[in-house]
């Protein structure tokens, strides 16, 4: 079962930043792999980690998800749009499909025009999820404030900022794992290979016929792309599902977002306009 979210509270913070997100979404990729680099530095670079690790659990993060917990989403949304995927669009690496991040509920109220928003069936909805695994594209359910969700992201490992933040920085809660991780029954399986290049985290091992759990993201490519079903989605025993930050919570998310995101956010803006100049 997914985790609940809450669709119809009117929380401030919420609305703000996917109206900033929508107006500036380029500005804010670049931002968050400057955040990334950040990282990097001697001394602060811890520091920047934490608090992004707390941004990205409490305020702007997601998770990997299986095609049945999109789809679990998308059967309790109220409104449902197919938008462009900002992260392709930016950077262009790939030449997957660009219309592949499906709003929902406030991301589809909210975002509208700024994102060239169309509003689709779940029908629609649910074939873009399950044709992600054929690609090679990472499902994650994204949330702005927990728990809210906002987003079905299915995005390539080359583009992704948050995929970058968690693979190349260390910043894990721009896409947590999943809640299920992958295992092969040796029993059904025949070596055949398909799954091998689907796994953005080369957590298979074909010739032992086993899949690294603690690598393993949880997005169930493999377990889509297998012909011959013989990869199961396993429950991970420590899941815990986001829930609405309670004292200390709070006072993590907003310190990490007035005294280290918002700041860096300034001046990485101010010196991209000086750099301009």
């Amino acid at each position: 079962m997914c985790e609940e979210h809450s669709i119809s509270e009117p929380f401030w913070m919420k609305k703000l930043m996917l109206l900033a997100y929508g107006k500036w979404v380029k500005d804010t990729l670049d931002y968050y792999l400057f955040l990334g680099r950040m990282t990097k530095l001697p001394l602060i670079g811890r520091v920047v980690c934490f608090f992004s690790e707390q941004y990205g659990k409490y305020l702007h993060g997601g998770r990997a998800a299986t095609a049945d917990e999109c789809i679990e989403v998308l059967a309790g949304a109220f409104k449902i749009a197919v938008m462009d995927c900002a992260c392709r669009v930016k950077y262009g690496n790939c030449d997957n499909p660009i219309r592949t991040c499906i709003a929902i509920n406030t991301g589809a109220e909210v975002l509208g025009s700024l994102r060239k928003e169309r509003s689709v069936s779940i029908e629609e909805a649910v074939r873009i999820i399950m044709g992600s695994p054929e690609r090679g594209l990472i499902r994650s359910i994204t949330h702005c404030v927990t728990p809210d969700q906002y987003v079905i992201c299915n995005c390539c490992t080359c583009c992704c900022v948050p995929y970058r933040l968690r693979s190349e920085y260390g910043i894990k809660s721009a896409v947590a794992d999943g809640f299920f991780a992958a295992q092969i029954s040796s029993r059904n399986c025949i070596k055949c290979g398909r799954c091998l290049d689907k796994c953005p985290q080369g957590a298979i091992d074909i010739e032992q016929g086993i899949i690294d759990a603690a690598k393993c993201l949880g997005c169930g490519n493999c377990f889509d792309i297998c012909p011959h079903n013989a990869i199961q989605m396993i429950e991970r025993e420590e899941r815990t599902s986001p829930k609405k930050p309670g004292a200390i919570g709070k006072f993590l998310m907003y310190t990490a977002f007035l005294t280290v995101i918002l700041p860096l956010a300034v001046g990485h803006k101010l010196l991209n306009i000086y750099d301009k100049q």
